[in-house]
């Protein structure tokens, strides 16, 4: 069974609130070099004035790619294998199979929990890069039950490849001792002979 999954729109209104929140750190302060430090009247508007477009104009610009970026980022949950699409210019598709998923750990930062979404975070035995995660499930709205079912997934998995490596133990000894007791009836029958 697959499980298609996409950002929800309070992943995008957490970014609007992160950046409402440096643009209040940057004023706090910006506005005090721009009226205490500045000596001038006339400079100290027009870098006021500059700065204040400069912020708005960035802003605008990181915002816009935060919503192209959410927007084109997609997560199918199989029965194999977790897929993440993700990129704006570059297309990547990220495939994590469940044989390889150690845990899922859930993720809320003070923005996460004020919006009321959380993020999923993917972990594997050899995780590429510094991060400690292979992938991430960013922007889940009902992430108690999704976290609950992928927790339930990795659960039956380990418990299957563990019967299934108890299961080729069980062949292995009785490989070996049917190879045993094979020399031993040789070892018997030329003491015989």
């Amino acid at each position: 069974m697959n499980t298609s999954l996409k950002p929800d729109i309070l992943y995008f209104k957490k970014q609007v609130y992160i950046f409402l929140t440096l643009t209040i750190l940057f004023y706090i302060f910006f506005l005090p070099f721009c009226l205490i430090i500045l000596n001038e009247e006339q400079p100290r508007l027009f870098i006021l004035l500059i700065g204040t477009v400069g912020w708005s104009v960035f802003g605008a610009v990181v915002l816009l790619f935060h919503k192209l970026w959410i927007d084109r980022l997609s997560y199918i949950i199989k029965d194999s294998s977790i897929t993440i699409y993700k990129g704006i210019f570059t297309k990547i598709e990220q495939n994590i199979p469940n044989s390889k998923v150690t845990d899922f750990v859930l993720h809320r930062d003070l923005f996460d929990r004020f919006m009321g979404i959380a993020s999923i975070q993917v972990q594997t035995a050899g995780a590429s890069g510094t991060v400690g995660y292979e992938g991430k499930i960013d922007g889940v709205l009902d992430y108690e039950e999704v976290h609950k079912n992928l927790r339930d997934k990795l659960i039956s998995i380990q418990n299957i490849t563990e019967i299934d490596n108890n299961t080729d133990k069980d062949k292995t000894n009785d490989s070996i001792l049917n190879d045993i007791l094979c020399e031993l009836k040789e070892i018997n029958k030329k003491l015989n002979d």
